[in-house]
């Protein structure tokens, strides 16, 4: 099955897949429409990555809830512009969190496992101008991927969306500051098993198929050329 090829996927495979995917849906319009590419946007960002409850299963039938710990983020975003309000981006995040555990593992501690999250997504995004602040530009993005959550002992990869808001300061036509809020779900299903092996001495722990919501607020600069 092709979710199952994505789900066993190394991250360096995906990046390489959601690359060219984007450059494919990029190309598009520009055949079918002869528009010319109008500029590259180039943007580095750190930001903070929140929220993530899984429910998770054990070898008792009890369900425990586990949740990410709230981490810094990083990343880059890169695209093309068709004209001078769209824009086509490949996104990159990486965030180091940490898997908590509620009862009846709570007492082992309140941080249980390092997870490390890498995200990878294409965005397309509209901008819309305020003309009250000269170069302030208002922004809304739609944006489809693949997300992998990995721990020292295993790792998954599912598939993920996103829909943010935020706000670009262009200070010149080569250079702005963007800040962005995120809403980014992560689809786990099918679930994913002894995702936590070797935490608990042994593999006692299965995500259960469910939509994991996650955000994020980043801010970064714009090159444009």
């Amino acid at each position: 099955m092709l979710v199952e090829r994505f789900r066993r996927m190394p991250p360096r495979g995906l990046i390489v897949c959601l690359a060219l995917l984007s450059s494919v849906v990029a190309a598009a319009p520009a055949r079918a429409q002869h528009v010319d590419i109008q500029s590259f946007d180039v943007t580095p960002f750190i930001g903070l990555r929140m929220g993530g409850t899984f429910h998770i299963q054990p070898d008792d039938p009890t369900s425990v809830e586990a949740t990410l710990k709230d981490a810094s983020s990083y990343g880059f975003s890169a695209g093309v512009r068709y004209d001078d309000y769209s824009l086509i981006e490949f996104r990159w995040t990486r965030a180091q969190s940490e898997l908590r555990f509620g009862a009846p593992f709570a007492s082992l501690g309140s941080a249980v496992g390092e997870v490390t999250l890498n995200q990878f997504h294409a965005d397309f995004t509209r901008e819309f101008v305020i003309p009250e602040v000269k170069g302030l530009r208002t922004f809304l993005t739609a944006s489809l991927g693949v997300t992998h959550l990995g721990t020292a002992n295993d790792g998954f990869t599912r598939f993920s969306f996103g829909f943010g808001s935020g706000l670009k300061q262009f200070i010149g036509s080569r250079f702005a500051i963007r800040a962005e809020a995120q809403w980014l779900p992560i689809l786990i299903e099918p679930s994913a098993s002894g995702f936590a092996c070797g935490t608990f001495q042994g593999c006692l722990v299965v995500l259960s198929g469910e939509t994991v919501q996650q955000f994020q607020i980043t801010v970064g600069p714009v090159v444009r050329f």
